[in-house]
């Protein structure tokens, strides 16, 4: 890979988790925001290969945050990660998602490192 860096954009209100993303994934450029207006300037302003979103934001969901990028960004990959049983792999590949981890579950970390590298 080079000298080239690849940057992950994590959309999380809970700065540790991010910190948790950012020390999992070391051979990523972690940028973090903890809102959906925050992302989308970012994700508009600057290029990620990989964005991990968690699915409640305090100004809307990853959801919704991922139907916006999808309408000028149909590439760069978008995992979700969330606590809530309310949203599925299945939900976040149909509105253009690459896939969902389950956060709090023993085997989240492992869980990101083989996905991040699969879709980056």
């Amino acid at each position: 890979m080079g000298n080239n860096t690849r940057r992950l954009l994590c959309v999380e209100d809970h700065i540790e988790t991010c910190q948790l993303i950012t020390s999992t994934l070391r051979d990523f450029e972690v940028v973090s925001v903890t809102t959906k207006s925050a992302a989308l300037e970012r994700v508009r302003s600057g290029r990620f290969d990989l964005i991990v979103v968690d699915y409640y934001l305090p100004d809307g969901t990853g959801e919704e945050l991922c139907k916006h990028i999808r309408i000028f960004d149909k590439r760069t990959p978008i995992l979700f990660i969330t606590g809530s049983d309310d949203f599925t792999e299945t939900r976040s590949r149909t509105i253009g998602g690459q896939g969902m981890i389950k956060k709090g579950r023993p085997t989240f970390v492992t869980e990101l490192r083989a996905r991040a590298s699969e879709l980056s």
